[in-house]
């Protein structure tokens, strides 16, 4: 009977240490794969992918080495083209994943240079026809809100119609 009454026991100890020991077991099953060391050499991208249109031999998306500058981009096209005004740009500055770069066409001697409306100061919106202060300022929120990807965009500018949009045109660029 002491041997029945031993077994009994024996289970019911067993019984009341399977819980604990059922967790312990799952969370050292969980945390096992938490401890394999994660490799950094996957975190940074190797290659860009980058546009340029505008003044070069050959307007494309290319892709370019992580760090890449603005030259690189510029030599990947090709060149820029005789025309092509590289004065308002750095050459050095690094090219961003996904970046969008636009080399302009120089201003001919009696041409007004044009305004880049992703670009241009409060003063030289102010400089175009029709644009003064108040309106210049609501360009330049509508750009740090949304940006300009095509001309047309102005004309989501408030105060800035299909009419007014077409009188200033000529003196635009992005």
């Amino acid at each position: 009977m002491t041997a029945v009454l031993c077994v009994l026991q024996s289970m019911r100890t067993l019984q009341k240490l399977t819980g604990p020991l059922c967790f312990a077991g799952l969370i050292f099953m969980a945390s096992a794969g938490r401890l394999s060391p994660v490799s950094l050499d996957r975190a940074a991208p190797d290659t860009i992918e980058a546009e340029i249109k505008g003044e070069v031999e050959s307007p494309d998306v290319y892709t370019l080495k992580y760090g890449a500058t603005i030259k690189d981009l510029i030599e990947a096209a090709g060149g820029c083209t005789p025309g092509a005004d590289l004065s308002m740009l750095s050459l050095q500055e690094e090219v961003r994943a996904h970046e969008v770069v636009v080399i302009r066409k120089k201003a001919r001697e009696d041409e007004a240079p044009l305004i880049s409306l992703n670009t241009a100061t409060k003063e030289e919106l102010m400089e175009l026809p029709g644009i003064g202060e108040s309106t210049a300022q609501k360009i330049i929120d509508y750009r740090a809100a949304h940006g300009f990807s095509k001309l047309e965009d102005l004309m989501e500018v408030p105060g800035i119609g299909e009419k007014k949009f077409e009188k200033l045109k000529p003196f635009l660029c992005l």
